[in-house]
């Protein structure tokens, strides 16, 4: 899988919000924020291809989360972005 490429994180009001680079007539009626961690699995991951054991790898390497808990984890955050149409499979 892969994120879409015409989506982007920008910092608004203090949020990081994900925007379609270069839309116009955005539905800006479902925002979607990241909190740090989603940012930075977002940036690790953005541009290139992947899979749910990629986020896990991160997860455990950088939060020092057991397996159980970063499969758990790194399948849901993969979940969201499928429900808001951010990736390619």
């Amino acid at each position: 899988m892969r994120i879409k490429s015409e989506y982007k994180i920008r910092k608004i009001a203090g949020e990081n919000v994900i925007v379609a680079a270069g839309a116009t007539n955005v539905n800006t009626t479902s925002i979607i924020s990241f909190n740090s961690t989603s940012v930075e699995l977002w940036n690790a991951l953005s541009g290139r291809e992947f899979e749910v054991a990629d986020v896990v790898a991160i997860i455990m390497g950088d939060y020092g989360q057991s397996e159980e808990v970063a499969s758990r984890d790194a399948a849901a955050w993969v979940e969201k972005l499928r429900e808001a149409k951010l990736i390619e499979e």
